[in-house]
């Protein structure tokens, strides 16, 4: 735990130590502190995430937030901290408070030579609805932060105790011609879960490293292309998922089951094109596959075994647990299509992709992610803009690990030489 908690907390000195190095008074440059106080109000369907007799409730977000923005000629400097209240009407179990801090910088070094950072560490209040996927946007930032995190305001998939979410990204951006970019980053990242065991939870820690390579080129005044490779390591932490009762007839007890300690490596590349087709018409395409390769060790599988009734002459068959190691290796393709659409006081984007995340789920530690959004904004006012968006996510197990089931003993089939026979 402490190693987890270690690596959230390095990942917000990066940015600090970025910051602080970062020039904060030069000619040009502005620096400027606001504050924020968002007040949103939603309805979910189902905040329980139940398969049968689903309850919904409205939920009231108020969200404080503190800005600290550096601006000038050579780059930007931002920090933030924010309180996220949610508040709901049905289901007042479900109420908390999640907080957290982050930031970036931008400088440009050299005239063809820039370096990046960001970082954000989090405590997440603990909740069991379905209100936003794990995932950050950094607008105007160079690559991907490789390990998604919570975006302020959204929460956790899933039934979710108290979390330490941290990630940190440090890289460079070098413009090899006036047309063409290359952009290098990585960083950690940790999801330590507080106060729980994944037998209440389902869940288990995690941490590990991302690094990206991106190379840009702008073709013309409407056209640009992008190379991308990604790679991701997570590690997740071993635990103990409940005990199984031994029905040996000679010797029964029980046995804690664990869930072993699994680590996942993606490999992934992609093409991206992007088009201006006129001022009022946007679109954005990206093709490319990924590799994963998910291995577990130390897992508990069950078994069937028989032993004789004592006193009886008879053999029963009874259930045992033994350590089994697996290993998965299997491809995948990524992607995704945005349109955008201009009006005259408001705009209309679609969008639909297919990513590849990994999870804290015991039972699946990737999943291949498909989402389908669609968003209006209408601006009605200098001040004031109405947002509405509509959105579906599928999401399905990228391991490919076999089922573990226990065989069936056929009563009566035991045979000195030949042995039992099982289905």
């Amino acid at each position: 735990m402490s190693r987890k908690n270690g690596r959230s907390g390095a990942s917000l000195a990066l940015v600090a130590f970025l910051c602080c190095a970062a020039p904060v008074a030069r000619a040009g440059e502005t620096t400027q502190i606001t504050t924020d106080l968002t007040v949103e109000n939603d309805y979910d369907s189902n905040v329980l995430y139940q398969e049968h007799n689903p309850h919904g409730s409205a939920v009231t977000i108020v969200r404080p937030e503190i800005h600290i923005d550096n601006h000038g000629t050579l780059g930007h400097a931002n920090f933030d901290a924010w309180l996220s209240d949610h508040t709901f009407w049905s289901q007042s179990e479900l109420d908390g408070t999640d907080r957290g801090v982050g930031g970036d910088v931008d400088r440009t070094i050299f005239p063809r030579l820039s370096i990046f950072g960001n970082g954000s560490y989090q405590r997440i209040a603990p909740h069991s609805e379905i209100r936003g996927p794990e995932t950050v946007t950094i607008v105007n930032q160079p690559g991907q932060p490789g390990e998604p995190v919570i975006s302020p305001g959204q929460l956790i998939e899933g039934a979710v105790p108290t979390a330490d979410v941290g990630q940190g990204q440090a890289g460079f951006r070098y413009l090899l011609t006036p047309l063409s970019k290359l952009s290098i980053s990585g960083g950690p990242y940790s999801i330590n879960y507080i106060g729980t065991t994944a037998a209440h939870s389902g869940l288990r820690d995690r941490d590990g490293y991302f690094a990206d390579l991106t190379l840009d080129r702008t073709l013309s005044a409407n056209d640009g292309l992008s190379f991308s490779v990604d790679a991701n390591t997570t590690n997740f932490s071993d635990v103990v998922i409940g005990n199984a009762p031994i029905q040996n007839p000679i010797d029964p007890h029980s046995i804690p089951i664990s869930s072993g300690a699994t680590e996942s490596d993606l490999l992934s590349f992609s093409v991206g094109w992007n088009r201006t087709w006129n001022e009022l018409w946007t679109t954005s395409l990206s093709v490319g596959g990924r590799r994963l390769e998910s291995s577990t060790t130390g897992a508990f599988e069950p078994t069937t075994r028989i032993a004789p009734n004592p006193g009886s002459g008879q053999v029963s068959a009874f259930t045992d647990f033994v350590k089994t190691d697996t290993d998965a290796v299997g491809p995948g393709w990524i992607g995704g299509l945005s349109v955008q659409r201009l009006f005259a006081r408001g705009v209309l984007a679609a969008s639909y992709s297919r990513e590849t995340r990994s999870t804290s789920s015991v039972s699946a530690s990737n999943v291949d992610v498909d989402v389908v959004s669609l968003t209006y904004k209408w601006r009605l006012a200098e001040y004031v803009t109405f947002t509405t968006t509509g959105g579906y996510e599928h999401y399905q197990s990228a391991d490919k690990f076999p089922q573990f089931a226990p065989a069936t003993y056929v009563p009566g089939s035991f045979n000195p030489i030949t042995g039992p026979v099982y289905l």
